[in-house]
């Protein structure tokens, strides 16, 4: 295979911007609606249509501010940029589609240095990418092959981007031990859902400092570290929003935020013979069976629900494993327990291998 040569270039050297309408807003364009698109921060989507329009040329639009760095294509004859985005119209000899493949890691990169969802339009224009050459002229013909290559490799990302939700929600269950006898519960029966405290958000974590973790709607850590706490012991939490379902088990002191809700044990029942990991690991599949709401695209965060009411209303029940006596058999949780851990350690690293796949960059 012949040797590829390449051409390290500004953005600036090999596109002009697209013209834009920073004035224009969603009453302003209702007032003057018509049948050209305005595109801006919505990835491949027109956020509205109005009468007149300012580009004629095919473009890549990079977005500013929001979804920073992310880019898509724009074909139509007529049309408009408005807000938070700019659009790229390259040269000639560019394709743009090899463009789009070389520059989006590039954007991201830059705007996840700002760390606030922002990308300077300057900052685009400066960016600099690799376009390959022949006999010192930019090779369009490469260009487009290699744009093919991008888009079978970014295919196969998506595909495995996909799995990452099935893979979270997959549940193993032991088949039954009929040697044992098991007695069907609901959450209700044992604990008292509750949520969490509103006051406890980010300009109140950075006022009390301290040593005690505060939970909110993410499984990966605490949120923040703060001088009190409102519950010390054995608990179970979950999300209430965002990852809606997803639990967790803690053994000290926290406390949580408005985003995740406690199961607060009842009084009346003794859970001196109940393994709460065990609980998790039967109960946590229930929950995420129950949220509500929008599930996130190609691995991303969902935008679910599951609040303390539709815990309440839940019929569902879940087995604990009981001695002869009827009470429960916690030498049978534990040993179950132990089961599920090693296949949620299973599904974890499994999840974790797919996003460090996807997450490699092709510039």
């Amino acid at each position: 295979m012949p040797e590829m040569n390449y051409k390290k270039v500004k953005i600036k050297e090999i596109c002009r911007p697209a013209k834009t309408d920073k004035t224009l807003t969603k009453a302003k364009a209702k007032e003057n609606g018509g049948i050209y698109p305005v595109y801006a921060a919505t990835i491949g989507k027109a956020f509205a249509y109005i009468n007149t329009f300012n580009n004629t040329d095919s473009c890549l639009v990079v977005v500013n501010d929001g979804d920073a760095g992310n880019t898509y294509i724009v074909t139509d004859k007529q049309y408009t940029i408005g807000k938070h985005a700019t659009g790229l119209i390259p040269v000639d000899d560019v394709d743009i589609t090899y463009l789009q493949k070389i520059a989006t890691p590039i954007f991201m990169k830059i705007a996840k240095g700002y760390g606030l969802g922002n990308l300077p339009q300057e900052d685009i224009f400066e960016a600099e990418v690799s376009i390959p050459i022949k006999n010192g002229k930019y090779d369009i013909t490469l260009q487009k092959k290699l744009a093919e290559v991008y888009a079978q490799i970014y295919e196969q990302r998506n595909l495995l981007l996909s799995k990452i939700n099935i893979l979270a929600d997959i549940s193993v269950y032991f088949q039954k031990d009929n040697s044992i006898l098991w007695k069907e519960v609901t959450p209700t029966d044992l604990f008292i859902p509750k949520g969490g405290n509103m006051s406890y958000n980010k300009i109140w974590a950075k006022e009390n400092p301290g040593e005690y973790p505060l939970y909110s709607g993410t499984t990966s850590g605490s949120y923040a570290l703060v001088n009190k706490f409102d519950y010390n012991g054995e608990y179970l939490t979950w999300c209430i929003d965002g990852l809606a379902g997803n639990m967790m088990y803690h053994n000290e002191a926290f406390s949580v935020t408005c985003h995740r809700g406690v199961l607060v044990p009842k009084e009346d029942v003794d859970f001196t013979n109940i393994d709460l990991k065990y609980i998790k690991y039967n109960l946590e599949p229930l929950f995420r069976k129950r949220k509500k709401g929008r599930e996130g695209d190609l691995g991303k965060n969902e935008y679910t629900s599951l609040k303390p009411i539709a815990i309440k209303k839940m019929k569902d029940t879940i087995p604990i494993p009981i001695n002869d006596d009827g009470s429960y058999n916690l030498i049978k949780q534990k040993e179950l327990a132990s089961k599920y851990e090693q296949i949620d350690i299973i599904k974890t690293e499994l999840i974790n291998k797919i996003r460090e796949l996807t997450s490699i960059m092709i510039l």
